[in-house]
Formats: C-alpha cells, sequence, structure tokens
C-alpha cells in the first residue's frame, strides 16, 4: 500500500512537472510566432506610409516613395470611405497588438520559469531548438509573403505612374492585364522557390524518420522479439520514406507548372502589346517607357 501510494505521489509530481513545462513551451512558441509575423506587419505600415524603399540605392524611372496598401490589406477591409486612414489605423492597432501580446507572453514566461524548479538556460535552447524545427516553414512563408508585398507595391507603382499619362480605357485595360499577367509571374516564381526551400528542410536531419511519431510509437515498442520489431520499424520507414518522396515531387512538379504557365502567360501578353502596338494608332499606343518596365524583373 505504501508502495503503491509513493508511486501514485511520484507519478502526480511528475505530471505537474510536464505540465509546466509544456506551458513554458506554448508562452515560447507563441512569443517566436509574434516576432515571425511583427516584420510582415511593419513592412505593410512601411508600404502604405510610402516607407519601404527609403534605405534602397537602386534607381527606378517611377517613384518610390508612394503610399501604396498592399493588396492583403485592401482584401482584409474592403472600403472605400477614408480608405488610407481606415488601413493605417487596421496596421497600427495590429502591430500594437502584437508588441502588447508579446510583452504579456514576456512577462507570463518569466513568471513560470522562476517557479519551475530546476529550470536552467540548457533546457530553454532545449525547448527553443524544439520549437524552431516546428515553426521554420511558417518563417519561410512570412519571408515570401514580404517578397510579394514588393513585387505588389512595384506593379501598383507602374500602374499609377501610366495613369499620370492620362491613358485611355482600352490603354488602361491592357496595362491591367499586363500588370496582372506580370505579378502571377513573380508569385508563381516565388512559390517554386519556397518549395524547393521547404523541400530541403523536410530533407533535413531535423526532419528525419528517427525523430517521427511511427518512430516512438508504443505499439511497435510493446513488440518483445527485438528482430520481429526492427523488421517493423524497417517497412515503416521505407513506407514513409517513398510516400514522403512522392509528395514532394508531386508538390514541386505542380509549382513548376503553375511557374511555366504563368511566364508563358505573360510573355503571350507582351507579345500581344508589342503587336496592337504596332498596329495601333500614337493615341492608343502604350508608351515604350512604361512596357520596358513592365518587361524588367525587379
Amino acid at each position: 500500500m505504501l508502495t503503491d501510494s509513493m508511486s501514485t505521489t511520484a507519478m502526480v509530481k511528475l505530471n505537474h512537472v510536464v505540465e509546466e513545462l509544456r506551458q513554458i513551451a506554448i508562452l515560447i512558441h507563441s512569443m517566436k510566432v509574434n516576432r515571425i509575423y511583427h516584420p510582415l506587419w511593419t513592412i505593410y505600415l512601411k508600404s502604405g506610409m510610402g516607407q519601404l524603399f527609403l534605405q534602397s540605392k537602386e534607381q527606378s524611372n517611377y517613384s518610390t516613395h508612394l503610399q501604396i496598401w498592399p493588396t492583403e490589406i485592401k482584401k482584409m477591409i474592403q472600403n472605400s470611405t477614408n480608405a488610407n486612414d481606415i488601413y493605417m489605423n487596421y496596421v497600427n492597432n495590429h502591430l500594437l497588438t502584437l508588441d502588447v501580446q508579446f510583452r504579456q507572453y514576456e512577462v507570463e514566461l518569466d513568471k513560470k520559469t522562476k517557479n519551475f524548479h530546476g529550470y536552467s538556460l540548457q533546457l530553454q535552447r532545449l525547448v527553443e531548438t524544439y520549437i524552431e524545427r516546428n515553426i521554420s516553414s511558417l518563417r519561410m512563408e512570412i519571408k515570401h509573403k514580404i517578397e510579394l508585398v514588393h513585387y505588389d507595391y512595384h506593379i501598383q507603382a507602374i500602374k499609377l505612374a501610366y495613369y499620370r499619362h492620362h491613358p485611355s480605357e482600352y490603354q488602361k485595360r491592357l496595362m491591367q492585364q499586363l500588370c496582372s499577367a506580370k505579378f502571377e509571374q513573380e508569385l508563381t516564381e516565388q512559390e517554386f522557390h519556397l518549395v524547393q526551400q521547404q523541400i530541403s528542410h523536410y530533407n533535413s536531419s531535423c526532419q528525419s524518420f528517427e525523430s517521427s511519431t511511427i518512430c516512438k510509437s508504443i505499439l511497435l515498442d510493446s513488440i518483445q522479439d527485438s528482430n520481429i520489431r526492427q523488421q517493423l520499424l524497417d517497412q515503416y520507414q521505407d513506407i514513409a520514406q517513398q510516400s514522403k518522396m512522392s509528395m514532394l515531387t508531386l508538390f514541386k512538379e505542380s509549382a513548376k507548372i503553375q511557374m511555366d504557365e504563368s511566364k508563358n502567360k505573360f510573355e503571350m501578353a507582351m507579345k500581344q502589346t508589342w503587336h496592337d502596338r504596332h498596329l495601333s494608332s500614337d493615341n492608343d499606343k502604350i508608351p515604350l517607357a512604361m512596357i520596358n518596365l513592365i518587361e524588367q524583373r525587379y
């Protein structure tokens, strides 16, 4: 009876320690995710304030100091009345919320780690390493979104520069088609590169079979015969690796097809533009300088 009581007490203490460590891990995870999203919303704000390229030494034939709100923000808030003020308040409030949340996480984490007996810097590093493995894909995705904000800015800046030439409705439609095709091309190229990065990540050692849930399966561990257990583990590993490679290959091929299709679509649109320009009257021709801006890679 005494042994059972001691065993129960030890189990309760262990469960309490595990739960406390889990809460600490959740806070560290929340802080890291918070800091991953913060640069994206900062870029949104800089774009809307015309400060996206303040540090750039790049020469451009159109202004890069315009106040242009990213398409993503416009999708979130579809309001044409006082749009600039609404976008500004929305993004600033979101950034403020992120900062407030981060400080709350910091205070809560400090409190929990001080109350956790035996907590050390080494233990925290182990937790952070594990979390980093699981958020690296998110980090790549946000980096990808930040790149798209820059592309989106360039496309919108080109259109605004062109509209200052007072184009006809036909010219506006043609310019819109070209800009859409160009952005789609850049978008699919970025997505293809993102897939390549994710594949490299999934093929890395930190994503190996040995770290998977199958490898740590209680069902496999319960098999007493070590030879049978190893045979099943090897079969699991072969199936998992084959499925993984097939899935990653499919993702890569799909992204490559989309990228090639978008590239061909843009090239066809450019050919049609040059053809129409050759046949159009002077009043309907898109200025050569604007076509060159769209053709160039940013």
